[in-house]
C-alpha cells in the first residue's frame, strides 16, 4: 500500500499526457531562448502558448526567437498567433530599459550582423553584455546577415505602424 501514491501519480501522468494537456509557457521560453528549433517546433505544435513570455512585461518568445537569427521558430510563432505588436523588455526589466517590439529588435540585431566583423563578435558582444551562447552562434553564422533580413521582413509584414 505504500506504493499506491506513486501508482496513482504514474497513472496521473499517463492520462495527462494521453489527453494531450498544452506544454506551459516556461517550457516554449526555455527551447526558444536556446534556439533549440525541434523542440520549439514540437512545443508549437502540441499547442504552446505562442505569446509566451519571460515574464509578465518580459520579452515573447518572438523577441528570443527574432533575436537568435531563426526564421523558422520566427515563421512558425507568427502562423499560431504571436503578437508581433507586443512590446516588452528583456527578462521584463524595468526603470531606464527600453521597451521593443520584435521588429526593432530584429533591425538592431541585423545592423549589428552587419557591422561587426565575425571575427571580433565573440569580443564585441561581451563587452556590450550580450554574450549569449545563442545569439553569439547566429550573429557568427555565414548567412546571418540573410537570416536576420527574412525575420525583418516577416515580421515587417505583420507589424502594424502604430
Amino acid at each position: 500500500m505504500k506504493y499506491r501514491p506513486l501508482f496513482l501519480f504514474a497513472i496521473a501522468l499517463t492520462i495527462l499526457s494521453i489527453s494531450g494537456c498544452k506544454p506551459g509557457s516556461a517550457v516554449l521560453m526555455t527551447a526558444v531562448k536556446a534556439d533549440d528549433t525541434a523542440e520549439a517546433k514540437k512545443l508549437i505544435e502540441k499547442g504552446a502558448d505562442p505569446n509566451s513570455r519571460t515574464s509578465p512585461t518580459g520579452w515573447s518568445a518572438l523577441h528570443y526567437a527574432a533575436r537568435n537569427g531563426n526564421v523558422e521558430v520566427v515563421s512558425l510563432l507568427l502562423k499560431s498567433g504571436a503578437d508581433p505588436n507586443y512590446s516588452g523588455t528583456m527578462e521584463g526589466q524595468t526603470g531606464q530599459v527600453v521597451s521593443l517590439r520584435p521588429l526593432l529588435l530584429a533591425q538592431a540585431t541585423l545592423d549589428l550582423v552587419k557591422q561587426i566583423p565575425a571575427s571580433s563578435m565573440d569580443e564585441t558582444l561581451h563587452q556590450i553584455g550580450l554574450d549569449d551562447p545563442a545569439l553569439l552562434k547566429s550573429m557568427k553564422g555565414p548567412d546571418a546577415a540573410v537570416r536576420y533580413q527574412k525575420i525583418l521582413d516577416a515580421l515587417a509584414a505583420v507589424t502594424s505602424k502604430k
